[in-house]
């Protein structure tokens, strides 16, 4: 061998470990297939991602990695291209050992010799499967977003009422609820609802339970039976540990009565025009979804007067917490009512998740927080003409 033919032959060997050595270090999965594709070489990264060792893989094809999620054609046309001396981009759906499926942002490359013919494939593989399900997570959140924010219209225009509301989720999604929904006679039922905890998972049993509650509520029963029939569906629905607490009030608004009945809900109040609590909204029944059987009752009508302002809310509000754990509660609860209850209820609503997040010094928020204002406007005084 002549000295220029050793010096080539150390400069390829030096060049072919050099590459080994990147192949065998980069984070991503690295496979050698001969235009068989029989596999000849991978790297650690690739069998981190598979779960196979490379003595498994070695003379074996890429059919082993076969998910079953792609046609016959895909592969025809994939393979096709690649004999064509044409790479391949995509994404493909692989199945590791243990039988999982992982997504893999996949580049396969031709590799010809000297003469041009076709020797070897190469393949990178990135695991995209996490980002994947991370978008997946993204789209469907925003999706339930704009659909629950289409669920909280704005409050109707009742004579001689002024009504609010104001529902801020913890997270992308929520499980509170407030709904206004019209009764036969011109009445109008009012709704806040608080399904047991918060996110994507309570935004759908959100939307089960407003659906319930609004078919129930078109046959004009009354709120007690309306709990009762949306409970026993709920109860075929819902796991054994989902729950919802529910405040539904009926308005009357010619006789300016308000008949409630709760389910394990936090109370209501209605605020006298002088701060005075005239009445405090008790449920008188279990959450729904927990038991078939349960009875609803409703609570006596209470007779608004000009001035009263009734508040209906989640415990998010109620439940907002200082950083030495003192709760902001109902007293500061009717405090702020009555401090701003010559204001628009919508901005007593506003106002008051305000008031709640300030008192927790505006931590990160980790309940959803959700509130109805309910005021009867003040009687304009007679005009007497001389």
């Amino acid at each position: 061998m002549s000295a220029e033919a050793a010096v080539g032959r150390e400069v390829l060997t030096y060049q072919e470990n050099t590459l080994h050595t990147v192949f065998e270090t980069l984070p991503v999965g690295v496979m050698l297939t001969d235009v068989q594709g029989v596999i000849q070489y991978v790297n650690p990264a690739f069998e981190t991602a598979t779960g196979y060792g490379r003595r498994e893989v070695l003379g074996q094809t890429p059919r082993l990695f076969k998910s079953g999620e792609h046609s016959d054609q895909f592969f025809n046309d994939l393979w096709g291209q690649l004999r064509e001396g044409r790479s391949f981009q995509g994404t493909i759906v692989n199945r590791k050992k243990t039988g999982e499926l992982y997504w893999v942002e996949q580049t396969i490359t031709p590799i010809r010799d000297g003469a041009g013919d076709l020797t070897h494939f190469v393949s990178v593989l990135q695991d995209i499967t996490e980002l994947r399900r991370r978008q997946e997570q993204e789209v469907q959140l925003r999706l339930a977003r704009e659909v629950q924010q289409r669920f909280y219209g704005a409050a109707p225009e009742l004579p001689g009422f002024d009504l609010g509301a104001a529902a801020y989720p913890a997270q992308e999604t929520g499980g509170d609820y407030f709904d206004f929904i019209p009764m036969p006679n011109d009445c109008l039922a009012i709704v806040v609802g608080d399904v047991e905890g918060h996110g994507f998972g309570s935004a759908l049993v959100m939307s089960l339970t407003r659906a319930y509650l609004r078919s129930f509520a078109a046959m004009g029963l009354g709120p007690d039976q309306i709990l009762a029939q949306v409970n026993r569906m709920l109860v075929k629905d819902l796991e054994s540990e989902c729950f919802v607490t529910l405040a539904l009030a009926h308005l009357d608004p010619k006789r300016r009565l308000l008949t409630y009945c709760g389910a394990g809900h936090v109370p209501g109040f209605v605020v006298g025009p002088w701060g005075d609590v005239a009445c405090r909204l008790e449920s008188s029944g279990p959450p729904l979804g927990l038991f078939s059987e349960s009875t609803f009752t409703c609570l006596e009508p209470v007779s608004l007067e000009p001035g009263h302002v009734t508040v209906l809310l989640t415990d998010g509000i109620t439940e907002s917490a200082s950083p030495d754990g003192t709760e902001f509660g109902n007293e500061r609860t009717l405090q702020y009512i009555w401090a701003h209850h010559r204001e628009p209820a919508s901005q007593i609503a506003d106002g008051l998740h305000r008031a709640a997040r300030e008192f927790a010094f505006n931590e990160p928020q980790d309940d959803d927080t959700t509130s109805v204002i309910i005021k009867v406007d003040l009687e304009k005084p007679r005009s007497f003409l001389p």
